[in-house]
């Protein structure tokens, strides 16, 4: 049991969530899709309560974040999840993660100040590069890296796979 705390099936928040007033974080699952909070959209904390959290919807317009001027209260929701052992996992928490960090499939659509790529170990296909690279400003503003001693990432096609 004490190992409750470090649990992180998939699709499960944290066990302890830390937050900050003017933090960004996205949302982990679908809390209100009429009013456009969707996962993997981004908020802006706005205030911090013992039981709410108020944010307000981050957009990405014509390249620039713009922040909603409606505010959105936020109550923690329990997540459920099937662990190896057949036990069933409940935790209560705020549906949000800290948005400093996304996957290439999240960031299709948006338009990021700074982009850092880990291609240490190869991307699942050659797609994903494309849109991890295509989604900031300036190229200036990437960062790659890349296995120790190497200078270049393979993009590797199977020929034989090709009309």
């Amino acid at each position: 049991m004490a190992d409750l705390p470090r649990l992180a099936p998939s699709g499960v928040p944290a066990h302890a969530l830390t937050v900050k007033v003017n933090g960004v974080y996205r949302l982990m699952c679908n809390y209100a899709p009429e009013r456009g909070m969707v996962k993997n959209t981004r908020v802006l904390i706005r205030a911090l309560g013992k039981r709410i959290i108020t944010v307000r919807i981050l957009r990405g317009i014509g390249g620039v974040s713009v922040v909603d001027p409606e505010d959105i209260l936020i109550s923690r929701i329990s997540f459920t999840a099937l662990l190896e052992t057949g036990h069933t996992l409940v935790r209560r928490q705020f549906p949000l993660a800290p948005a400093y960090a996304t996957t290439f499939n999240s960031c299709q659509g948006l338009t990021l100040d700074v982009v850092g790529v880990d291609l240490t170990r190869p991307v699942f296909s050659h797609g994903q590069l494309y849109t991890a690279l295509s989604r900031i400003r300036h190229r200036s503003h990437a960062r790659v890296r890349l296995r120790p001693g190497h200078t270049y990432t393979q993009n590797v096609t199977y020929h034989e796979l090709l009309p």
